[in-house]
């Protein structure tokens, strides 16, 4: 008796704890998280007018950058295909189903909004850490914002705080979630042992991250634009399979957006409020303008000219964001599959499906996008680790076997309260890179 007794004392405090980090996560990435990220937004669009007309100016610029790696460091083009690396996974298709589950079709439209105005603070993040950047005792560029905050800014405890989070960032939403939807999407339709399936993602995983950032982006480099331009002429095909629903549903997704009918709660509860919260967030959290990630990677540049790398940077939020979340949101709504189930994956796998070879093709996209993502956040995570260690080897070693690990449970098990955990970690990370960019807002040209 006395052991059943402590067995259901034991559920139940499992179950609160799940409900506070499920709290936890709703306080911490909720309205205020996005009503601060928004305004660093539009701060930075207006102060640095309108830096979203550059994008055209970015693209052309990568597109004929040198794309060799140098001694000096790795090539504009290859950054920019890290950080779309590090950015372009679950979120740009599940997590744009569960933007509409949450917060109704309106969300696609905000979604689309999120990602233009961050544009502008993409760019500043990555202006203020280049120009801070520095050579390490061998002659290699080192930097990020927990940098800037303890040699610039002389905040050693917020750039702690910075790293900290950083790593559970990795660990979780890096290593544990995207190795979560590679296995989720290959178990569901093929009939594989698990446990050899995680031991053939973790070690592809484990050698481009061994290799640090050369080897990363050299590898990003081949994959992701062939996964980019295999998703952008899936949703071509699909747009013209879906074709008299296209115009119908962008205008359903615009008059949603603003739609003002209220909810028991009033206006704080009506449908336009949840929309935007919803999706304002997932654009945030998508594209990663505001949380100090991507800047860490674009300090391995060989560009000298800071505001030309700055603008390339930024496209990496145009192209995740503005163009493929949005599209692929359109796709969504016009297939009327939201309307058939609540399941954000099933929606997504249905849409697709209907694709001669549909189901493939997304496991390719779902497992190219996965697969690229992880090794550049551990690559985010030991440049955490290096910091806080100061240069200690072992410590860099021992975190990239942790993260494998992490990588392997991912693929084994079921891991919902990870999710909330990391996304907690990613949004506290944004304040120590908000204060560091208001700090030097004056300095960003």
């Amino acid at each position: 008796m006395s052991n059943i007794l402590n067995a259901s004392i034991s559920i139940t405090n499992g179950d609160i704890m799940i409900d506070v980090i499920f709290k936890l996560e709703n306080i911490v990435c909720g309205i205020p998280l996005v009503i601060i990220l928004m305004s660093f937004h539009v701060y930075f669009t207006l102060k640095l007018k309108l830096p979203q007309k550059n994008i055209i100016k970015g693209l052309k610029s990568m597109l004929k950058s040198d794309k060799k790696n140098s001694k000096e460091g790795i090539s504009s083009f290859k950054s920019l295909m890290a950080v779309l690396a590090s950015t372009l996974g679950t979120g740009n298709i599940i997590g744009v189903a569960t933007a509409i589950i949450i917060g109704g079709v309106g969300s696609i439209f905000w979604i689309f909004i999120s990602g233009v105005l961050a544009i502008a603070t993409k760019y500043a993040e990555t202006y203020i850490v280049l120009k801070y950047r520095k050579k390490d005792n061998n002659g290699k560029y080192i930097g990020g914002a927990m940098y800037v905050l303890k040699d610039k800014l002389k905040k050693p405890i917020l750039a702690n705080i910075f790293s900290i989070f950083l790593i559970c960032t990795t660990l979780g939403m890096g290593a544990m979630i995207q190795s979560n939807a590679i296995s989720s999407s290959i178990t569901s339709n093929f009939n594989v042992n698990i446990f050899l399936l995680a031991i053939f993602i973790v070690i592809p995983c484990a050698y481009t991250l061994i290799g640090n950032e050369k080897r990363i982006s050299n590898i990003s480099s081949v994959l992701i634009p062939i996964a980019t331009i295999v998703y952008i002429l899936s949703c071509i095909i699909l747009m013209y399979i879906f074709r008299n629903n296209i115009i119908s549903s962008i205008y359903l997704i615009v008059k949603e957006a603003f739609n003002v009918h209220s909810c028991v709660g009033g206006f704080f509860g009506g449908y336009m409020i949840k929309a935007m919260s919803t999706g304002l967030s997932k654009g945030l959290f998508t594209n990663e303008a505001g949380l100090g990630t991507s800047p860490i990677f674009d300090v391995s540049v060989k560009e000298k000219d800071i505001k030309k790398q700055s603008i390339i940077s930024s496209t990496s939020v145009f192209i995740d964001t503005v163009l493929l979340c949005t599209m692929t949101g359109i796709l969504f709504v016009a297939s009327g599959m939201y309307t058939i189930t609540d399941n954000p994956a099933l929606i997504a796998n249905n849409t697709f499906s209907l694709l001669p070879f549909g189901n493939y093709i997304f496991i390719f996209m779902i497992v190219i996008f996965a697969i690229s993502t992880i090794p550049c956040s551990g690559f985010y995570g030991s440049v955490a680790i290096n910091f806080l260690s100061n240069g200690n080897k072992k410590s860099i070693i021992k975190y990239r076997v942790i993260y494998l690990i992490c990588v392997f449970i991912g693929v084994i098990t079921k891991i919902e309260i990870v999710w909330s955990i990391s996304s907690i970690a990613n949004a506290l990370m944004v304040i120590p890179n908000v204060i560091m960019l208001y700090k030097l807002r004056n300095e960003i040209e």
